[in-house]
């Protein structure tokens, strides 16, 4: 079977849409259902059911997965053996980030990486805290450019240590005895605004090791959708510092304690990184070090 085809089983499965996998892997939509007849006729299986939300597949597709991903996955470290034969010339990256970072780190490591590498693909892929960590063990991805998560079976390689603070509506006015400088125990206090479950970990993590239960009247999933919240006085919450780069109509005030993530670089491991992601990964090292992306 050709590989084009798992691969395209594979991409429907991260978008649950004919539409988003056509314009990704340069299909029509009529040849992408083409395909995909071609592909159930042959397996003697449906693959794929309609939903509310778009396709999904169906359980026999989903007991073939794992040995899709498995075979898409070799195929692409068969792709990067070749390329590094003709001198890292072709190949292709499949990064897994949050959206903060592809917004304020991305876009200059990537034209950065293009100077040296033109012919290299990159392919970017924003989700959750947990979204990411699954493409990495799916091997969906190369790597994520995500926060170090406790997550004990990835390597991890760290580029930048970011302070979190207290987000509130502009009028808040600290108490004088918090000297400008909001207390985590402050936030069992006001009413919180919080992340949904695995969205955010590096929030959670934080409370968590503060001891704090804030009193959490919202879960947003967005965002956006939390700093609209506090924006409008609902509440206050706790935010990274590049997630509030471009916020407006809120205060961010410094926390009383020192409360920080550190940002960089995850994978499965060294000796499973492709050639092309080895060298994505120094030029992004390079660049942190030598401060040309924005903190």
């Amino acid at each position: 079977m050709d590989i084009k085809y798992l691969q395209l089983i594979e991409d429907i499965n991260q978008t649950h849409s004919l539409t988003m996998s056509a314009q990704r892997l340069g299909y029509t939509q009529s040849a992408l259902s083409h395909s995909i007849k071609k592909i159930e006729a042959k397996l003697g299986v449906t693959l794929l059911s309609r939903t509310n939300h778009g396709v999904a597949l169906t359980s026999e597709a989903k007991f073939l997965l794992p040995y899709i991903q498995s075979t898409t996955s070799q195929y692409r470290a068969f792709e990067e053996a070749v390329n590094a034969l003709h001198g890292l010339k072709k190949g292709s990256i499949t990064i897994g980030t949050y959206s903060s970072m592809a917004i304020h780190w991305l876009p200059s490591m990537i034209c950065a990486f293009r100077k040296t590498y033109p012919e290299i693909q990159i392919h970017v892929r924003e989700g959750y805290a947990d979204e990411i960590l699954q493409w990495i063990r799916e091997e969906t991805v190369d790597f994520g450019l995500i926060s170090n998560i406790a997550e004990q079976s990835f390597d991890f390689l760290p580029f930048y240590n970011e302070p979190l603070y207290a987000v509130t509506e502009e009028s808040f006015v600290c108490p004088e005895a918090w000297q400008g400088k909001f207390p985590m125990k402050a936030f069992e206090k006001y009413p919180f605004i919080a992340s949904e479950i695995g969205v955010d970990n590096d929030v959670v993590n934080a409370l968590r090791n503060a001891k704090v239960e804030p009193n959490v009247q919202f879960y947003c999933k967005q965002d956006q959708s939390i700093l609209a919240m506090v924006q409008n006085g609902l509440g206050v919450t706790l935010l990274p510092g590049l997630i509030l780069k471009n916020a407006k109509h809120v205060k961010t005030i410094p926390l009383q304690e020192d409360v920080q993530r550190t940002l960089g670089i995850m994978y499965l491991s060294e000796n499973q990184l492709s050639i092309a992601a080895k060298a994505f990964i120094e030029v992004a090292q390079s660049m942190i070090q030598n401060k040309e992306v924005p903190n």
